[in-house]
């Protein structure tokens, strides 16, 4: 029997409250079925919804839910829309563990780096970082996102170089012509365009949570489950065995 098909599946019960945070946000974050079952709010199906959402991050992030969704969950229809675009759109943009966001030196990782220090959003922007020390191509250091301000540093190739300047010409609607074409010859129209459906997507994110001042840190150490076929650790382990590297 393989090691997938004996994955522990998770329930509401594998949820865990989270400490309180020192700051708290304008809306408190939703961990547990105690938190949300009584929300006068909330309809039967949303009730079920939000602990569907909950549950799903334990199972693909090998963690509990981050305080960005247990936050946004006060709104659980939109926020399973918001996921469904969310997980669609990534997997276009980012197919494999190379490409993913949450991976450090990623050209997706530096964009939506960029994208939460444009906007000021405390929690992602720390919690996405904090993750780097796990998840992390070959050659990258965690301590290279202090230096995404100095594009021209030797830190970076000349692709991730191109999108610090991209990323930030978009944000800041600052595109040139030639930088335009400097990215078209480089990753080509169509995904000159999904790299801006990217930044819009993690912009929205970044304003949310702004806006509800959720603070860091995003994650909980309560009850973290260790789930060595989650998604995200099966993706780092296949990764490592290409690099021809083993968890160390």
């Amino acid at each position: 029997m393989t090691q997938s098909a004996t994955a522990k599946k998770y329930t509401l019960d594998d949820l865990r409250k989270a400490p309180a945070p020192s700051r708290a946000s304008r809306l408190p974050a939703l961990h547990v079925p105690a938190d949300y079952e009584n929300l006068a709010y909330l309809d039967e199906e949303e009730k079920e919804l939000c602990g569907i959402q909950l549950v799903s991050r334990l199972e693909k992030f090998d963690s509990q839910p981050t305080v960005t969704v247990a936050t946004a969950a006060h709104d659980p229809k939109a926020a399973r829309l918001r996921s469904a675009y969310g997980g669609a759109l990534m997997a276009l943009a980012a197919p494999t563990y190379e490409t993913r966001h949450l991976v450090g030196g990623t050209l997706l990782n530096l964009l939506v780096l960029t994208v939460m220090k444009f906007a000021g959003d405390e929690t992602l922007i720390g919690g996405i970082t904090r993750g780097l020390y796990d998840h992390h191509l070959e050659g990258f250091k965690p301590h290279h996102v202090a230096l995404m301000d100095f594009p021209e540093s030797e830190v970076w190739s000349d692709e991730q170089r191109l999108m610090l300047r991209y990323a930030k010409a978009v944000l800041e609607n600052s595109m040139t012509d030639e930088l335009w074409d400097e990215a078209v010859r480089a990753w080509n129209p169509k995904m000159c365009v999904r790299y801006i459906h990217v930044i819009n997507f993690f912009l929205g994110a970044a304003i949310m949570n702004r806006t509800l001042q959720v603070t860091y840190p995003m994650t909980t150490e309560a009850g973290k489950p260790r789930n060595p076929d989650s998604q995200i650790n099966r993706e780092r382990r296949d990764y490592l065995e290409r690099m021809g590297r083993s968890e160390a």
